[in-house]
């Protein structure tokens, strides 16, 4: 009986602390960081600006047109777009335009147009924006005012946030952005966002050929190094290429999880040269994808083990622990406000989005060995 409620007790604190526990630390350790607003320098920083692009004739026009309202001194300013052999009118739509420069990549994927422009920069700051990315007009120097005001951060994502899209899609954005804010809050970031991110240069000058998502590495990169990585509250971006079905839905995320899966393992081989909080933030990461479902499925079984063996009261008490932890980290989920505003989401739209969360997660877990991917996929409409 000791070994059953000893089991028990271990599938509870799993679960206590990859679903609440490490979002109420995080709440915690914000708690005593002083949240000063960034300060946009006087003397802005040079910025390149770069755009993969592959077949995107139906959405180029928006980007340029996009590109052109950003509020940033011309003569600090260098947007490059990376065209990987498009068969369509991309580049002829792109050579319209005479302020920006195009480079043609001799092969398609997102990360080896980015290892091919990379080398060419020598701007302070390097920013990575896909065409789906919208920026507001003061994006840039937002950004420029994080690095101003944190010396130690290398990585500055902004504020993401999908429009015309699903209630459950806006949901999921809802919830992983107050997630990556308690992160930035106590410390660092564990991730940013391919729709607008930027380091400093120097980082990096190349992906590994097998990096999946850019966005993802360049974050668990810079941690890795114990410099710091912020999910900006003033950069604002907007993504136009969101799901509109839940056929889009679930292996758009899915797909999104499996890359989060393989560059966090990518990284666990350097756990040893991580600071603390940063291998806090790993092991859960990877707890929450490979684990959480197994304790889930565990502590499931144990309950209905315990609950024939009358042990009514362990079960009651693993239970209320879950319960006092879910009240807690809603209550601070809710006590943060998005740039984007307030949103009210349907119960059913909140069950929903638990429930597909979680059957997601589950599912890169158990296919991890088999699914592979690259950066060079189908993308939404």
């Amino acid at each position: 009986m000791w070994l059953l409620i000893f089991i028990f007790g271990t599938a509870t604190i799993l679960l206590g602390w990859t679903l609440f526990g490490y979002f109420i630390y995080m709440f915690i350790l914000g708690l005593f960081n002083r949240k000063n607003t960034p300060v946009i320098p006087d003397i802005l920083p040079s910025i390149s600006i770069i755009i993969p692009c592959f077949n995107e004739e139906n959405s180029i026009v928006n980007k340029i047109n996009n590109l052109k309202s950003l509020d940033y001194p011309k003569n600090k300013l260098e947007i490059l777009f990376v065209d990987g052999n498009s068969n369509d009118k991309t580049i002829e739509l792109l050579e319209t335009y005479n302020e920006f420069i195009i480079h043609k990549c001799p092969v398609n994927g997102k990360i080896n147009q980015l290892n091919y422009i990379l080398p060419k920069i020598y701007s302070n700051i390097v920013l990575i924006t896909d065409v789906d990315g919208l920026l507001k007009p003061n994006t840039l120097k937002w950004i420029a005012a994080e690095f101003n005001s944190n010396p130690d951060a290398s990585v500055v994502g902004a504020y993401c946030y999908p429009i015309n899209t699903l209630e459950i899609e806006h949901y999921y954005w809802s919830a992983q952005n107050r997630g990556r804010f308690l992160e930035t809050y106590a410390k660092t970031s564990s991730i940013v966002v391919a729709q607008c991110y930027a380091f400093k240069n120097g980082l990096l000058t190349s992906f590994p050929d097998d990096v999946i998502a850019d966005d993802i590495y360049t974050a668990f990169l810079a941690n890795t190094l114990n410099k710091k990585t912020i999910y900006s509250y003033h950069a604002i971006a907007y993504e136009t290429r969101t799901p509109k079905l839940y056929s889009e839905f679930i292996p758009h995320k899915f797909r999104k999880s499996n890359a989060f899966l393989r560059e966090s393992l990518r990284f666990l081989y350097r756990l040893p040269e991580m600071n603390i909080y940063f291998k806090l933030i790993l092991a859960t990461k990877i707890a929450q994808q490979l684990l959480l479902p197994l304790g889930f499925l565990i502590w499931i079984i144990l309950s209905g083990v315990l609950l024939t063996l009358y042990r009514y009261d362990i079960v009651i008490i693993g239970a209320a622990i879950l319960f006092f932890l879910f009240v807690i980290t809603s209550r601070i989920f809710a006590s943060i406000i998005l740039p984007d505003g307030i949103h009210k989401y349907s119960l059913l739209t909140i069950i929903k989005g638990y429930i597909m969360t979680n059957i997601i997660v589950l599912a890169t877990g158990l296919c991890y060995p088999f699914y592979n991917q690259n950066s060079n996929y189908k993308r939404l409409r």
